[in-house]
Parts: structure tokens; C-alpha cells; sequence
């Protein structure tokens, strides 16, 4: 009870089935569960290794695996996708629906007592329904992103703590298996001042830790918070502002105070709301649960339960579309947002005279990383970075190898303070002038 409180005070309500009905429904999950991870473990894996390994489309891998047990994700079609009905679940080439009708049809249940899509989504939208009852907060009327994640076995390390892009919508997680460990949550510590939301802060923070944060890099972030992002800077990241990027996503750079998580009961929901710091925990045995984002209704998006009056306003246009798939951790943020400031400072202080003060304020970035890397050195980042970003993958790949031998770094944050390709995003290079080749003098 102490944890659901805190948790509660945090913005994050655990809920267990009350009513009869409901209390069905989450017997129907266990069952459901443990026919997928144990009694017809072959067959179901074999469902969902076909359609990873065959480009189905609907299963893919999370990181907080490991070599032998994988986490997967198992997403339903979207609602405006035609080709399955929400009750009868009509013959599918999704692995999702696929588990569900082997379910249903091995238990010979009928379509009143079978375990459909449309049941799941029901009792998603009750438990958000509880929660604008019990907050008085705005309503959630649809959902989006459903998905189940599994692991059929265990153990698993977890995931590395991050943040998923949510705000406005809500967070939502079903436990069907039974004992099942819920999402970590953090609660971060501030160093007694302003949480990182915005560039100011985000510099009184680093000066807090102890930090010589340079003048140039302070100059930059501070003038620079609000400005619209453009194509000088980078497309390729998709950021807005740089403020608005720290409001959802510049926690990361606080440290953990304590961490959340409790053992569950099937039925027993998680719904968050707001960007929290969460992660998958860790496990020795097989695990499941439904995974969903509960979206507002448009005419609530200016009544924010939990704070985020601003950023709510500033992203209307996203309303749904915050799904979480934008995810960051924070090693994986700050190379974004060095990747944004190297660019940046080029592009602001190209008088040579400004070249000291620019390597100072790019290898006080650099040096932040190696700390962040240090606090949580793991090779699934290597997995998260797209390919064509080989350089940071390269040199990442090689921190993380100094790092697990006890070798000094020195020389590779130096490579990356002078490198042009590094820490800058692929469109940046790919619009540089190419070097003419120098013709080769003609010989007597």
C-alpha cells in the first residue's frame, strides 16, 4: 500500500479488478497468459518467430533481453485497418490476433465467453474511466498503439531507465500473467533545485553538480532554448525546440533517488500519466501483459491533470500521436542533443577566433556522455542507433569496450571533439560540399 501511494502521489494509479464482470475478465487473462507462456509455449513462440523472421510487421524485439529470452513486442492493427473485426476476429496474418484465435479456438469458447480485442480495449478504457472518476481529471475515449509484450522464460537484466514521448496521453499497463513484476518507476532527484525542464535549468543543474559548464555552450543553450529547429541545425532528429525537448525528456539527466515496482496480480492495471521515468524490470521467469496509450477526447486537451498546462498546449497538433515510440534513455538523448549542439555551435561561432571556446564547450558535451555511459555501460545501445549512423555507432562501440576493460577514454572523447562526422546527424553530412579530388599532373 505504501508503494501505490507513493506512486499515486507520483501521477501513476495501480488498479485491481473490482467489479464481478471485470474480475472475469482478468481470470480470462491469466488463462489466456498462461496457455501463451507455458501450455502451448512451442506453438505460440513458433507464431511469433514466423512473423518476425518473415517481415509480418506486427512483432519486433525490445531492449532489457538477453541472449536466450527475448522481450517482445506484439502489436494489434490500428483501428482504421479493415481487415479484422474487433469481436469476431476474423482469419489474420497478425501475430497478435493469431494468439488470441489459437486461444480461443483450443478452449472451444464461443463468442460471448472467448477472449477478443474488443474485451481488452473495454477494460483498458474502464480502468481510465476510474481514474478521471477518482482525479477528477480529463477522460480518455479511445486508445492506440495496443500491443501485448511478452517473454516466454527468463532471466532478464531489465531494461535501462528512459522516457516515452506521451504527453497528453496516458500510459497503460494490463498484468495478465500471474506474479507479474510491473514497470519500474523512478523518482529522480533534483539536487535541491529545479527539475531539468528547460535550458536553464538544465545549466543551473550541471553548475549544481559541481560542473564548469563554458561560456560559449551556456550562451548557445540559454539564447537558443525557443528557437524553431530547422534544417541549418537538423531535420533529421524531428526536435521542435530545444525546450520542449527538455520538458518531456531532461529528467534523464537527474539522478535516481529511488525506484518503484510491485508484484501483481492478473487484471491489476498501470495507467501513467505524463512522461515518467520507467523501466522494464527485471525477471526470472516468463512474463505478459497488454501495453496501450489512452487518448483524450480533443475538447479535454487544455485541462492537464498532471502539470504539463504547457506542454499540452504547445503539442495539440499531437494528440494520439504521442505514442511512445519515441523513447529516449539518456545516454541515447544526450547524443541527440550533442549531435544538436555541435551543429549549432559550428554554425554560430565559425570565426576562428572562436575555435577554442567551441572545442571547449564540444568536449564538455562529450565528457557528460562518457558519464552517462558510465552510469549504465550496456551494447543494446548500439541496437537502438540507426545504421546509417555508423560513426557514433563505431565510436560508441569502442567507449563501451574501453569501459568494460578499465581503460582510459581520454583519446576517444578527443576523437569525437574533433571529429566532423561523430556526433552530426546523417542529413548534415550528406549536405556538405564533397572535397574535390586533386588531379594528378600529367607525367613527361
Amino acid at each position: 500500500h505504501e508503494i501505490k501511494n507513493e506512486l499515486t502521489e507520483m501521477g501513476i494509479d495501480v488498479f485491481e479488478p473490482e467489479s464481478a464482470s471485470d474480475k472475469h475478465l482478468a481470470e480470462l487473462f491469466e488463462e489466456f497468459s498462461h496457455f501463451v507462456l507455458h501450455a502451448e509455449k512451442e506453438k505460440c513462440l513458433e507464431i511469433i518467430e514466423d512473423d518476425l523472421n518473415n517481415g509480418g510487421m506486427s512483432v519486433g524485439e525490445l531492449q532489457g533481453g538477453s541472449d536466450v529470452f527475448s522481450i517482445y513486442r506484439i502489436s494489434f492493427p490500428s483501428d482504421d485497418d479493415d481487415d479484422h473485426d474487433d469481436d469476431g476476429q476474423a482469419d489474420s496474418n497478425n501475430a497478435a490476433i493469431k494468439l488470441l484465435n489459437y486461444y480461443n479456438q483450443e478452449h472451444g469458447l464461443s463468442s460471448k465467453t472467448s477472449l477478443t480485442i474488443g474485451k481488452i480495449k473495454q477494460y483498458m478504457l474502464t480502468m481510465c474511466d476510474r481514474r478521471s472518476r477518482e482525479r477528477n481529471c480529463r477522460s480518455y475515449t479511445s486508445l492506440g498503439n495496443l500491443m501485448f509484450i511478452l517473454q516466454l522464460g527468463g532471466p532478464t537484466s531489465g531494461q535501462v531507465r528512459h522516457i516515452d514521448n506521451m504527453v497528453p496521453n496516458l500510459q497503460i499497463c494490463l498484468y495478465m500473467s500471474s506474479e507479474c513484476p510491473s514497470t519500474v518507476v523512478y523518482a529522480m532527484g533534483d539536487g535541491d533545485g529545479l527539475p531539468v525542464t528547460n535550458a536553464n535549468t538544465l545549466v543551473d543543474f550541471w553548475e549544481r553538480q559541481g560542473k564548469v559548464v563554458p561560456g560559449t555552450l551556456k550562451e548557445v543553450l540559454i539564447r537558443h532554448g525557443d528557437t524553431k529547429l530547422n534544417s541549418k541545425h537538423t531535420k533529421y532528429l524531428g526536435w521542435s525546440t530545444i525546450n520542449l525537448q527538455l520538458l518531456c525528456f531532461g529528467k534523464l539527466y537527474q539522478p535516481v533517488e529511488y525506484q518503484l515496482g510491485l508484484q501483481t496480480d492478473p487484471g491489476t492495471t498501470l495507467l501513467a500519466g505524463g512522461n515518467e521515468i520507467h523501466a522494464g524490470p527485471p525477471t526470472k521467469h516468463s512474463r505478459m501483459f497488454a501495453f496501450a496509450i489512452g487518448v483524450p477526447a480533443d475538447e479535454e486537451i487544455d485541462a492537464d491533470d498532471d502539470g504539463h498546462n504547457e506542454e499540452v498546449r504547445l503539442n495539440d497538433d499531437d494528440i494520439g500521436k504521442n505514442d511512445g515510440e519515441v523513447q529516449y534513455s539518456p545516454v541515447l538523448f544526450h547524443i541527440d542533443f550533442c549531435c544538436l549542439l555541435f551543429s549549432m555551435l559550428d554554425h554560430e561561432y565559425k570565426t576562428s577566433d572562436k575555435e577554442d571556446s567551441v572545442r571547449e564547450a564540444k568536449r564538455f558535451l562529450v565528457e557528460v556522455l562518457v558519464e552517462l555511459i558510465r552510469d549504465y555501460p550496456m551494447n543494446e545501445y548500439l541496437l537502438q542507433i540507426d545504421q546509417e549512423r555508423e560513426d557514433v555507432r563505431t565510436w560508441l562501440e569502442s567507449i563501451l569496450s574501453r569501459i568494460e576493460e578499465g581503460r582510459m577514454v581520454g583519446s576517444l572523447v578527443e576523437d569525437a571533439v574533433q571529429s566532423d562526422r561523430i556526433l552530426y546527424t546523417p542529413d548534415l553530412m550528406k549536405r556538405r560540399p564533397k572535397k574535390k579530388k586533386k588531379k594528378k599532373k600529367p607525367t613527361s
